[in-house]
């Protein structure tokens, strides 16, 4: 495939939202260009990320690598200073070496947070950038388009990032308010905090959402204006779950699942839902294999690219997941198939989201029951089929023994093989060891 044959690609990733959009059954939220995006394309009905922390999972989604094997435990900002490791490739070189032109607009945590030099970008593969620290999703109807006039190789593809601040704390943004007319859906894992504050904090949410569903609808717009429609790869995905207790940071179905569409006129049959299993390392070598490109031998995921388009089937049957840090050292690392989810703890405390999660909301009763059930805690297994929300654990029931220790054979032998640093011991955090310099040097000794 030539460069002028070769498809746009544009990634659109949201903040902290899960799948708490319409067209995956919330009723109370107002997302008819989400809807329309579904219509056109397909929705991944089991699509999981990488991290329930947006670093590590968005470096998974742009690197198609488990985020340890590109060194991302845990946040990028300037407090914690974890980086995409320099012998890491990023989506944007991938692209460029494809011919493309490679284009950064708004949040690209995997790359760098608040406060972090410009320096963290050099030698990542974008040729136009803006990341300010995040875009609104208001603003992408003004945004895009000076984007994309900031072209200087218009005969190329190209591969366009987006990634907006909604739906992250703070919710009320550009005078948008909280949509509730038809009241407010409270997830099943939260309905135990049930109350006039969690209704007014869903609300919120929901009001961000329509924000972000209303920037989906610029930028599909001005594609459609622009011709460049027809020959666009649309992703359209979160990075994890909302932040809500047993959401948000850990890895409960409700962290790691998102929403993910992804839209091809002409290739991709509209309308359709897939369901099988899918992580979002599975998504950098599907778009490669879309633009006619071979993934690399280092990516981890598998494209779903041929079972898209009836030519092959997507043979994933189990997905990991990992946590590090977030804002605490919390290494936690997960296997899920259909019907189970293994999560091993590697130490002994609780982490942080059991007790409250981190905009500090009070945990649900049955979290605590479900944790003391285990006099070990060290690991969980759920059997999904009969407990969706993950409350009841069967890892020291001697009838799941089987199940269990085949799980976590499972576990240990992705680990080995994708050289998972926790196999040999504790992960320092970015800052530890400058930390240590720095005390040294008042040795007196």
């Amino acid at each position: 495939m030539s460069e002028a044959q070769r498809p746009n690609i544009v990634v659109f990733v949201s903040h902290d939202t899960g799948r708490h959009i319409s067209p995956y059954g919330i009723p109370t939220v107002k997302t008819p260009n989400a809807e329309r995006l579904a219509g056109e394309g397909v929705l991944f009905e089991n699509s999981f990320c990488t991290s329930p922390g947006c670093c590590p999972s968005r470096a998974g989604l742009f690197s198609g690598r488990a985020p340890h094997s590109v060194g991302m435990y845990g946040q990028t900002g300037a407090w914690a200073g974890f980086r995409f490791a320099p012998d890491a490739t990023h989506a944007a070189r991938h692209f460029k070496n494809l011919g493309y032109e490679t284009i950064l607009l708004g949040l690209a945590h995997e790359i760098a947070g608040a406060n972090c030099p410009d320096t963290y970008y050099d030698g990542i593969g974008f040729d136009i950038l803006e990341p300010s620290g995040g875009v609104r999703a208001g603003s992408l109807d003004t945004k895009v388009p000076e984007m994309l006039d900031r072209r200087t190789e218009p005969d190329k593809p190209f591969f366009l990032q987006i990634g907006t601040k909604e739906t992250h704390t703070p919710y009320l943004v550009d005078g948008i308010e909280p949509y509730d007319e038809q009241g407010v859906t409270i997830p099943e894992s939260a309905a135990l905090c049930d109350g006039e504050g969690t209704r007014d904090e869903f609300a919120a949410i929901q009001g961000s959402v329509n924000r972000l569903d209303e920037g989906l609808g610029y930028v599909l717009d001005i594609l459609d204006e622009r011709g460049l429609t027809d020959n666009t790869v649309f992703v359209f995905t979160a990075d994890h779950g909302l932040p809500m207790p047993r959401e948000k940071t850990t890895l409960y179905d409700r962290g790691i699942g998102v929403f993910l569409m992804m839209r091809y006129p002409g290739v991709l049959e509209p309308g359709q839902s897939f369901g099988g299993l899918v992580s979002n390392i599975d998504v950098l070598p599907t778009l490669i294999e879309a633009a006619g490109g071979c993934p690399s031998e280092d990516i981890e995921g598998q494209s779903f690219f041929q079972a898209l388009t009836g030519r092959g089937e997507h043979q994933r049957d189990k997905l990991f997941a990992e946590k590090t840090f977030h804002t605490s050292y919390d290494p936690l690392r997960c296997v899920r198939t259909e019907r189970y989810k293994y999560i091993f703890n590697f130490e002994s405390v609780r982490p942080e989201n059991y007790c409250l999660d981190i905009y500090n909301k009070p945990v649900l009763l049955e979290n605590l029951h479900s944790l003391d059930k285990s006099p070990h805690r060290f690991d969980e297994l759920y059997d999904l089929e009969a407990d969706p929300l993950e409350t009841n654990n069967l890892a020291e029931d001697p009838q799941w023994q089987e199940v269990r220790h085949s799980l976590a054979g499972e576990l240990v032998k992705w680990m080995a093989e994708t050289e998972d640093p926790l196999l040999r011991g504790p992960v320092a955090s970015a800052r530890f060891y400058d930390k240590l310099d720095w005390l040294k040097k008042h040795n007196k000794d």
